[in-house]
């Protein structure tokens, strides 16, 4: 006979694991009561619990632990903090668990706020598996040497949603060299985490473009992710297969009725010397945008050194249509939403 989990029923939206477009959700409330009276049930209760598990209820725990982290970032609750590691003592797969990400942005908020990273590394050996709370100790024990969310692969972000937390990309076993932006300057590859640096508030104009598209009517919009440039939506070739920039973000718009699904990315360009030529990062976006506007079934635009795209995704329906999707009167709507939010500051 199969348990029944206690987590049945409590399941979030899609759009509740946005950290940048931060919504409250009650459904926290009633998740850390029911979190941490598990954590501190009996070892048997614990055990119960994390067979009852089904990947849902795994995903709705990791769900948690990372708003409880933006909870406690934004309001410096240290009760945040203990409900998202006892949320990840409560997973019972080791590799389930982001340990370099958000496991250690958690330790790192709860040291700021003035937690003994000793006492939380006890109470989560108490209450997690016995590799887990080996795997644990090691991300405990690099707290030594970290100093700044950027270090555990998490970047900070302000928008008219307040501060928000972005995860980013980490390119792993690659070895040569990419070639960046438009003039063929080498960028060195190897295992490297994804520049965020941009110098205008690209995560304001990503959730100014998701907020327009939404309210159309037309789309719902998924989470804002950090993400890379891709060569080929400009019909660029590049050996590393992106293009430079100093930050990107994307997300999908899926059609609320019949319509089109279409990913949006959104990044800035960085100005570049090459050859003694300097080529701005306004005219560069703008130069990309043409290219990616040119291609069948995108729609793009470019707003200061910012360019957008939106890029139709495949549809394998029986009912899709022989003719290209055109994307143009949602790229109308992005345009007015980009011209409101150009000239942001930076984050």
């Amino acid at each position: 006979m199969s348990l029944l989990s206690p987590f049945a029923g409590l399941n979030y939206e899609v759009r509740d694991d946005d950290l940048v477009r931060f919504k409250n959700n009650p459904l926290d409330d009633s998740l850390s009561n029911l979190v941490r009276s598990i954590f501190d049930s009996l070892e048997v209760h614990r055990s119960d619990a994390r067979h009852a598990l089904s990947e849902t209820d795994s995903d709705t725990l990791l769900v948690f632990a990372r708003r409880r982290l933006l909870g406690a970032r934004r309001t410096d609750s240290t009760r945040a903090i203990s409900d998202a590691l006892d949320a990840y003592a409560l997973i019972p797969l080791e590799s389930d668990v982001p340990w370099e990400s958000w496991f250690k942005a958690t330790l790192l908020v709860g040291r700021d706020l003035g937690l003994d990273l000793g006492a939380l590394q006890v109470r989560f050996a108490q209450g997690a598996l016995p590799h887990c709370a080996q795997r644990a100790r090691v991300a405990f024990d690099a707290m030594s040497r970290i100093d700044d969310l950027s270090q555990c692969h998490v970047v900070e972000v302000t928008t008219e949603y307040g501060v928000g937390l972005v995860e980013t990309t980490v390119v792993r076993d690659q070895t040569g060299h990419s070639w960046g932006g438009l003039t063929g300057v080498p960028v060195s590859l190897g295992q490297y985490q994804v520049n965020y640096a941009p110098t205008t508030n690209l995560a304001q104009l990503a959730v100014g473009i998701a907020d327009a598209l939404e309210a159309s009517g037309r789309v719902t919009c998924s989470s804002i992710r950090q993400d890379q440039l891709v060569a080929t939506m400009f019909d660029l070739v590049t050996s590393g297969s992106y293009v430079d920039s100093l930050g990107c973000f994307s997300f999908f718009a899926d059609a609320t009725d019949e319509g089109p699904h279409f990913a949006v990315t959104v990044a800035e360009m960085a100005s570049e010397e090459y050859d003694d030529v300097r080529y701005d990062a306004e005219d560069l976006a703008e130069e990309l945008a043409d290219a990616a506007d040119a291609i069948e079934e995108q729609s793009a635009m470019s707003a200061g050194p910012c360019v957008v795209v939106l890029s139709a995704l495949p549809d394998f329906s029986d009912t899709v249509s022989a003719e290209p999707v055109d994307l143009s009167d949602f790229l109308e709507i992005v345009r007015g939403a980009g011209s409101s939010s150009a000239g942001s500051s930076p984050t």
